[in-house]
């Protein structure tokens, strides 16, 4: 790959996503490409960036964006964080919203949808009281592909077997011909939508608890404290937000911990001074 080709899809790569890959990543571009460049009918990396700048362009960087993002996942991925949510964040929630009836949560990283299932299913089995309240999970992606295997909540064989129970899988999904369709009772409660967490949030309501696991690792320190902005400004004042194992905020500006879990947090009480005006679009260094 040439050094100016390299640079460009590196360049696009940050501008839309925050992902910050260097020119020792040539090989993961070069994989990643590689079944693009057949199914766009092009001969070699350098006709996809001279395609980048022609008419079918806004296309394109959609289809680079979803070639290079990380999509790995996995029912109940990190079963103690789920178990903490269960055990302590939600039944404080649920106590807290008695008179509304009503919970927001954002699985804002929700890939193919396993994270989104999990929580819906986590909800009918352990809070059965919720069936009459007004409850909504926002499963949101920065990728087109991942939002459409979302929406359709359809898992493959091996998908399904990572992590989901036999014995759940049988009462919360029906089987197909290629796999597994999350059943009515998952599939009402799940919202799918692309979004772009470096860019201005729009259209979203106050959420209760935000899931925005094993997202940050892949940004700069800049572009951390932009996103925790936007989940400041979004979550509600006695809010969650529930990070990877490996996250931890360097500010508490934005969150603080709850309790002893290393990686549960609830919303800080005061914010920056810039906090209620999410900034017009990502940080550059």
């Amino acid at each position: 790959m040439q050094t100016r080709h390299l640079d460009l899809l590196i360049d696009l790569v940050r501008t839309h996503t925050g992902i910050r890959l260097d020119s020792s990543k040539s090989y993961l571009l070069e994989s990643r490409l590689s079944p693009v460049l057949r199914s766009e009918k092009l001969d070699s990396i350098a006709a996809f960036c001279d395609a980048l700048s022609g008419p079918d362009q806004r296309r394109l960087v959609s289809v680079l964006v979803d070639a290079v993002t990380t999509n790995e996942t996995s029912f109940y991925r990190d079963g103690s964080s789920f178990e903490m949510l269960a055990s302590e964040v939600l039944p404080r929630l649920i106590r807290e919203r008695q008179d509304s009836k009503k919970l927001r949560i954002w699985s804002a990283a929700s890939s193919s949808g396993q994270e989104a299932a999990t929580v819906a299913i986590m909800l009918a089995e352990r809070f059965p009281e919720l069936r009459d309240w007004n409850v909504k999970i926002l499963a949101s992606d920065v990728s087109s592909k991942m939002v459409e295997r979302c929406a359709s909540l359809c898992f493959t064989n091996v998908e399904i077997g990572r992590g989901m129970p036999a014995d759940l899988k049988t009462k919360y999904f029906d089987r197909t011909i290629d796999g597994w369709k999350a059943a009515s009772e998952v599939r009402d409660l799940i919202e799918a939508r692309q979004i772009n967490l470096l860019e201005p949030v729009s259209g979203v309501e106050q959420q209760d608890l935000i899931l925005l696991r094993n997202v940050l690792i892949y940004f700069d320190e800049p572009t951390r404290q932009h996103i925790f902005t936007q989940v400041h400004r979004i979550l509600s004042p006695d809010g969650f937000v529930l990070l990877g194992t490996a996250e931890m905020p360097r500010s508490s500006t934005y969150v603080r911990a709850f309790g002893a879990q290393s990686n549960v947090f609830q919303r800080a009480s005061k914010a920056s001074p810039h906090s209620d005006s999410v900034p017009e679009g990502p940080p550059h260094s």
